[in-house]
């Protein structure tokens, strides 16, 4: 990902915990149609053996991962990688640190602009 660039914004929002299924939702259509690779270091979910089965060693799109990340989970440590249907759709990188922030790593002028006007708080990261 070339001329990319990395905002960073805390995962705790008044007292709330805003998890990946709200962040992908609010990132809307530009990632509608990605397929992402997930990468779980540590996640706390009545539901993770169903997230780790739906998620090993395959791609599932943005749909399916807000469905699984739907119920009271928190992605502690962890990354995904996304990937659009098309070429000129943009690359995405989300990773949850320390379950107190999420990073957004795009090229996506569009994408970049959703984050700092949902998230004022973002600031840019030097390097992933």
């Amino acid at each position: 990902m070339t001329g990319t660039r990395i905002l960073s914004f805390k995962a705790w929002r008044g007292g709330r915990y805003v998890g990946l299924a709200e962040v992908l939702t609010s990132l809307g259509a530009p990632i509608d149609g990605h397929r992402w690779r997930l990468t779980i270091d540590w996640l706390v979910s009545p539901e993770l053996e169903a997230i780790t089965e739906a998620t090993a060693g395959s791609l599932v799109t943005t749909g399916r991962l807000i469905e699984l990340f739907s119920v009271e989970c928190q992605l502690i440590d962890g990354e995904l990688v996304g990937h659009g249907d098309s070429p000129s759709a943009p690359e995405v990188k989300i990773r949850a640190f320390d379950s107190g922030h999420w990073d957004v790593q795009t090229d996506s002028p569009e994408l970049l602009e959703k984050i700092v006007t949902l998230y004022p708080d973002a600031q840019e990261l030097p390097e992933w």
